[in-house]
């Protein structure tokens, strides 16, 4: 069984493996222009720098059209 999370956050609940976790804003706000909702954020740290950092999680399903806009932005498409 799935298990249910509830975001301090937002209120919103969601399955965590259902979901993927974003950390470049700009990637966060391209999602959200798309209608991407965003279900919970915390504060974190980066792993590689230790620095402190904001975790946005979504669907990933829900935003999968958004993550291929992404790419294609990216890479110059």
């Amino acid at each position: 069984m799935d298990e249910l999370m509830k975001s301090d956050s937002t209120g919103k609940y969601y399955i965590p493996n259902k979901c993927v976790r974003l950390v470049n804003i700009k990637q966060v706000v391209f999602y959200m222009k798309k209608g991407v909702e965003v279900l919970d954020f915390y504060a974190s740290k980066d792993f590689k720098t230790n620095e402190d950092i904001m975790v946005f999680i979504v669907n990933k399903y829900d935003s999968q059209n958004a993550y291929k806009e992404w790419v294609e932005l990216r890479n110059g498409k």
